[in-house]
């Protein structure tokens, strides 16, 4: 069976908004798809994942650089001769 792109697409640009603004409503719509093959669904199940993952990403880049110390070039007062 072939994928609708355009019903994909909608979808996945549906859920991520869902998922972004209305979380509870997204794993709702998640949890209850019955609708194998559908491709708004699996569009729209596709956008939530996403954002799920772009949320992760941020907070591990925002970890990273909380744990990073910040390194300031030291100087040398004592001039070596």
């Amino acid at each position: 069976m072939e994928k609708n792109e355009k019903l994909y697409t909608e979808g996945f640009n549906n859920g991520y908004l869902i998922a972004k603004h209305e979380p509870e409503l997204s794993k709702k719509l998640a949890s209850g798809n019955t609708n194998e093959g559908n491709d708004y669904l699996d569009g729209l199940i596709s956008g939530k994942q996403e954002y799920e993952m772009e949320k992760v990403k941020g907070r591990l880049k925002g970890m990273s650089r909380k744990n990073t110390p910040s390194v300031e070039p030291t100087k040398n007062k004592s001039k070596e001769r």
